[in-house]
């Protein structure tokens, strides 16, 4: 009998024991899902807290007035800025705001050109202190003259103006005249250039434009031109064969030639309107013509055709356009 009831009250219990493992797991789902929504619903409510700590909004007052707004008329008629000399600046531009550079300091951009401005001012052009036509100077180029005198058998001189554009900018021309009566060492012929006129013009550029006009260091570029005629006397030419020698002459040629210089140099003013110019020159033969009988030698304005460098000193007198003073140097507080 004990044992019938066992198996009874086990085969009536497995029903229940499965009913119950299903109630147990509907209960649990439920559960799971009831969390899922609290925890959804807490990470809503801490993004929109987080949103609205970030970006609040505020909500106008309809009592209050509305605020006056800034038309570009009245931009336009704000007070200008200034620069420590007291010149009128433009307003600063509405697309331009401050940034902070690598080293901290305080940098104004431009938004839409990208350009940076320095020192909250805008930066403007280096200002002349000269005026436009400032002075205009006459020289003489002994360079040639005194290396005659010391023997050099080629060159004779020339003369220059210069006209000085804010002490800056410099158009300069030149005009002179060149010869040549050259014999080379251990050799029987000689190469002759009668005196023919050549022609310079180019400009300066001083790297002390804003400083004493007494003194100028520059840079300047050159094109020349002449128009002349050599020859050579005494030419021997030998005949190996029959151990004779001839005697001929080339007959004069005619050639124009053009040439580009560069140069770097420096004038200093030694009396009253009197200065002393050194230059160093660096040229190149741009153009000529064809010739019967070989290239000349020497080419007025030039020199030899073998040396690309030359130079040039010179005597000068300068006559100011527009009385001006030296810029003062201002003393830092």
């Amino acid at each position: 009998m004990t044992g019938k009831a066992y198996n009874y009250f086990s085969e009536l219990s497995t029903p229940i024991r499965k009913k119950m493992n299903s109630n147990l797991k509907n209960t649990a789902t439920k559960c799971q899902t009831i969390f899922i929504a609290v925890v959804f619903i807490a990470l809503c409510a801490l993004t929109s807290s987080a949103q609205r700590r970030i970006t609040p909004v505020k909500v106008p007052d309809p009592q209050a007035k509305p605020a006056a707004v800034t038309t570009p008329a009245q931009e336009t008629t704000a007070q200008p800025l200034t620069d420590n000399d007291g010149n009128k600046l433009a307003p600063r531009p509405q697309s331009v705001v401050e940034q902070r550079d690598m080293d901290g300091r305080i940098v104004l951009v431009d938004t839409i050109s990208g350009r940076e401005y320095h020192d909250t001012i805008l930066v403007v052009a280096p200002k002349l202190v000269y005026p436009r036509f400032h002075a205009l100077s006459i020289g003489v180029n002994v360079w040639d003259i005194a290396a005659r005198a010391l023997g050099q058998s080629y060159g004779l001189g020339s003369v220059w103006a210069e006209l000085s554009l804010h002490n800056w900018i410099k158009p300069f021309a030149e005009i002179g005249l060149g010869s040549a009566n050259y014999m080379p060492k251990d050799e029987s012929y000689r190469y002759k250039s009668s005196s023919a006129p050549f022609f310079k013009l180019g400009a300066n550029y001083n790297f002390l434009y804003n400083s004493n006009p007494n003194y100028s260091v520059y840079a300047g570029i050159r094109y020349g031109i002449s128009s002349f005629s050599y020859n050579i006397e005494g030419a021997t030419v030998n005949n190996g064969y029959w151990q004779e020698s001839e005697q001929i002459a080339v007959p004069k040629q005619k050639a124009t030639v053009g040439y580009g210089e560069a140069l770097i140099g420096l004038r200093v003013q030694i009396v009253s309107s009197i200065s002393l110019g050194w230059e160093i020159k660096w040229h190149k033969i741009l153009h000529q013509g064809k010739h019967a009988y070989g290239e000349p030698w020497y080419i007025p304005g030039y020199g030899t055709r073998g040396n690309s460098f030359s130079g040039a000193f010179s005597i000068s007198y300068t006559l100011p356009l527009q009385k001006t003073s030296p810029p003062v140097q201002k003393e830092p507080q």
